[in-house]
């Protein structure tokens, strides 16, 4: 093989190497937090401390850039490798980390790009080492054999993946609280109001968006935060939240359906699954949308929180209580043993379970079988099943979806609806 021929397919592998990296570190992944550690070194102390679970994640990490630092060594003049590894292996980190942390795909640290350009400098001693072979032809077909091999497992990490997350929603809900409790039109103005925080980060700057989905036409609603007594004595969140109420304003057309986003300093804007369209506030796009045929108050009068059409199931919250819809082509195991999870989320967390204290969660999990708590009667070719809302704490958010030997075949988010007595 010609050495041009070779460059060419060693420059493919590399791209290969590359878009798996940008695919497992942000594509693959679903929206969570707003989140940075830049504490410099903080993940080697909690190694160093006996956590061998951060340590498998620091080695992880360099092990991810090795690859890095071996093509790109294979590219470069040996007199300049010492200089350019590196600095290009903590620049391609750095964009990775800065893009999770507006994205909201991960946590920006700066631990990672250590470990990152760690991992590089590790392939450039691994293709200097190669070098060493003599003849040179034997040396270009060993570095031609690694760059196959680091190609093949990064085809294999992300086949691996895609399977894995393949119909899991983002938990983005977890850490944003937004509802909007009416919606009025006047003078081509439209006026929302209703509360809104970013629960992980009290005092984070939010600001309100509608977005049209068909043209893309964004508009930046005036917003003015407000004190919101029922809101903060609710979430037990006075002392740390201030100013959870919101009105906002903006010019919009009232026969356009909007949806609501959300935004923090640096971030990209994030959906917030509520749909406006004049006066009328939904949980769901009309396009693509199609409610189950059932007549039942809890479909009519309720509120629709979730809907996963390939796992066809429907969730929606109704007097106090959660209603799980199922149409006939759900997956039933048909022998009892369809485990729905249900896991609720809250800002206060002292007043969880005592098994939940013990085990330091920040969630209650009070899944159970679909078949234990299914409803009796005619829903035609649906199933139902309801669950209470706990009182005891603030539910803040629900994960939900269907669990088999601890995995999840599906799983969604969502922000139960609040009502909030005045006063």
């Amino acid at each position: 093989m010609r050495h041009t021929q070779r460059r060419r397919i060693f420059i493919l592998l590399f791209l290969i190497y590359m878009a798996t990296v940008v695919w497992f570190t942000l594509l693959k992944r679903t929206t969570s937090y707003y989140a940075a550690r830049p504490e410099l070194f903080w993940s080697y102390k909690i190694w160093l401390s006996g956590s061998g679970r951060m340590g498998l994640q620091i080695l992880a990490n360099i092990a991810m850039f090795v690859p890095f630092g071996f093509f790109l060594a294979g590219l470069l003049p040996r007199r300049r490798r010492a200089l350019l590894v590196p600095v290009f292996a903590a620049l391609f980190s750095l964009s990775i980390e800065t893009l999770q942390l507006s994205l909201l795909r991960g946590v920006f640290e700066w631990d990672d790009m250590i470990s990152n350009t760690t991992g590089a400098l590790l392939g450039l001693g691994l293709m200097a080492a190669v070098e060493k072979i003599r003849p040179e032809r034997r040396a270009s077909d060993a570095r031609m054999l690694i760059g196959v091999l680091f190609a093949a497992a990064s085809v294999g990490v992300f086949l691996f993946g895609q399977r894995v997350y393949s119909i899991q929603e983002g938990n983005l809900p977890r850490v944003f609280c937004c509802q909007v409790d009416a919606a009025a039109v006047e003078d081509g103005e439209l006026t929302l109001r209703g509360f809104a925080f970013y629960y992980e980060r009290p005092k984070a700057a939010i600001s309100l968006l509608l977005r049209n989905p068909e043209s893309g036409e964004t508009i930046r609603l005036a917003a003015v935060r407000t004190a919101s007594e029922a809101v903060d004595r609710y979430f037990a969140c006075a002392q740390d939240y201030a100013e959870t109420g919101f009105t906002a304003r903006g010019k919009a057309d009232p026969g356009t359906e909007y949806e609501l986003f959300i935004k923090l300093p640096l971030a990209a804007a994030q959906p917030t699954g509520i749909w406006i369209e004049g006066e009328e506030i939904r949980y769901a796009p009309k396009e693509g949308f199609a409610a189950p045929a059932l007549a039942a108050p809890f479909v009519t009068d309720g509120t629709l929180r979730a809907y996963h059409p390939e796992a066809h199931c429907w969730v929606y919250q109704y007097e106090g209580a959660l209603y799980w819809i199922a149409d006939q082509d759900y997956a039933f195991e048909e022998d009892g043993s369809t485990y729905i999870q249900y896991q609720l989320w809250t800002t206060q967390v002292e007043k969880l379970p005592e098994k939940r204290l013990k085990k330091n969660h920040r969630w209650d999990n009070i899944g159970s079988y679909f078949e234990r708590y299914e409803l009796d009667g005619d829903f035609g070719p649906y199933r139902v099943m309801r669950r209470e809302l706990p009182t005891a704490y603030a539910v803040t958010s629900v994960a939900t979806g269907m669990t088999k030997d601890d995995a999840w075949i599906w799983k969604s988010y969502f922000r139960p609806i609040y009502r909030l007595a005045p006063g």
